[in-house]
């Protein structure tokens, strides 16, 4: 259910009951733009009227993007209440007093994300439903679920990104045919439509039909058309046995250095590029691509930080130029966006998730997103043992994809090429890390953003040297 905005009232959707309708924060001053905190302050009044006035939970997820208006969301998948607020790029130029084209959601009202409220509580009839039951089916070893009775399912957020995708975990309660009871977890990926999620479906199966050893994809179970969701392995958590430790709690700044992880990482990332899992129908990613967004995010850089404006623009252009200078032969299966987050280890092993942004691509491209995302943040602030943990990483890791790729039968002109331009790409990824640090943090920073623009020069001296 949604009320009707007025201009001075968002509009307030919930699972069950409309919520609130609020006049916005109180201004001080003839104009309050949407910021962070006028946004916290706005759902804060309007939980304020709420039966048991529930506290605001934490801000966990912002982006402001231009023509795309603000999202922001608060609270944890799995713990808390979410509540998202959307502003729209049009209320984006109106004073806060005036909430015109705003709109609160509690999870999972979402009106950009269809089938949210039937993915979250499937019932038998549902799509949903059948489809849990052949992957549980499929996750145990058996061919086929048809002999298999879903008794209940517990579906749980695990990642929320709102109007584009949920990651949900559902635990499945069934009986085979014999009467005995199985619980199986398995994750669950809902999409915006069901073309967008049959082609990753599509590509699941490529990417697991092309792994001739270790595994290192996720296996694909069930789609359930014609709701886009696509069901997949459960990869675990902390508490599975073998435990299942997010890339970022293995590949991290400490005192000793990460090797075995950062190998993984790096072997895993080579058998991507080797395997034979691109189509014709494969988007592109060209170098020309990054130029352009390098571009962007400089702007980006330059509004938050004005003094640097001119400097971020200068170090985007030299990031262009060096991008489209140079292009390699082959284009290879790339994972678009491959950083610690992206991973998974399992029992040591390195798993890779999230293929999004699967394209054909120079495979520098994810070289380089690897490396800019391998930096400890503290190496902006030159923190003791930060620049020598950074370059030790490196290392490793160039070390073992080389390697790798040599063992995949690439020869040693394409390997060194690929390191030589992943440097390109390591400049253009940091550019992308300076422009959402500066976003998420809501503060200028401005040693933080020179430090990162003299490190992207000298990315950009090591691709041109």
């Amino acid at each position: 259910m949604t009320t009707t905005p007025s201009p001075t009232s968002p509009t307030t959707t919930g699972p069950t009951t409309t919520g609130p309708t609020t006049t916005g924060p109180t201004t001080t001053g003839p104009t309050t733009t949407w910021t962070p905190t006028t946004v916290a302050a706005l759902l804060e009044a309007s939980l304020a009227t709420e039966p048991g006035h529930p506290a605001r939970p934490a801000l966990t997820y912002l982006r402001r993007k231009p023509g795309r208006g603000m999202v922001a969301v608060f609270g944890t998948t799995g713990r808390d209440a979410i509540y998202t607020v959307t502003v729209d790029e049009a209320a984006m130029a109106h004073d806060v007093a005036d909430a015109t084209g705003v709109t609160i959601e509690r999870f999972p009202a979402d009106q950009r994300l269809g089938h949210l409220n039937e993915v979250m509580a499937p019932t038998a009839a549902s799509p949903v439903w059948q489809a849990l039951r052949d992957a549980a089916a499929r996750a145990v070893g058996e061919p086929s679920g048809r002999d298999w009775t879903v008794v209940d399912v517990v579906a749980t957020p695990v990642r929320y990104k709102p109007g584009d995708r949920c990651v949900v975990r559902y635990a499945v309660h069934a009986d085979d045919e014999d009467g005995h009871r199985h619980v199986v977890t398995v994750v669950g990926k809902l999409y915006g439509d069901l073309e967008e999620a049959a082609g990753a479906a599509d590509l699941m199966e490529r990417l697991w039909a092309a792994q001739d050893g270790e595994a290192w994809t996720a296996r694909p179970l069930s789609l359930a058309a014609p709701v886009p969701l696509l069901l997949a392995e459960d990869l675990g958590s902390r508490h599975s046995e073998p435990p299942a430790l997010p890339g970022t709690e293995v590949v991290r700044f400490g005192a000793d250095l990460p090797v075995e992880g950062i190998r993984r990482s790096a072997r895993a990332l080579a058998d991507l590029h080797t395997s034979a899992t691109a189509r014709p129908d494969t988007p592109l990613r060209p170098g020309a691509a990054e130029a352009a967004k390098a571009a962007k995010r400089a702007v980006t850089v330059g509004s938050y930080v004005p003094a640097l404006a001119a400097e971020a623009e200068r170090v985007a252009a030299s990031v262009g130029a060096t991008l489209t200078a140079t292009s390699p032969e082959t284009l290879r299966p790339t994972h678009g966006s491959y950083k610690p987050s992206q991973l998974l280890f399992r029992g040591g092993a390195a798993v890779v998730v999230d293929f999004d942004q699967f394209a054909l691509a120079d495979a520098a491209l994810d070289v380089g997103y690897f490396l800019a995302y391998l930096r400890p943040p503290g190496l902006w602030y030159h923190r003791a043992g930060t620049r020598a943990w950074f370059e030790a990483a490196a290392e490793a890791f160039l070390t073992a994809y080389d390697e790798r790729m040599a063992e995949r039968g690439v020869d040693a002109g394409e390997r060194a090429g690929i390191l030589h331009r992943s440097h390109g790409y390591e400049a253009a990824l940091l550019l992308k890390v300076a422009a959402r640090r500066a976003n998420r943090l809501h503060s200028p920073r401005p040693g933080e953003v020179a430090a990162m623009l003299a490190e992207i020069t000298t990315c950009v001296e090591a691709a041109r040297s």
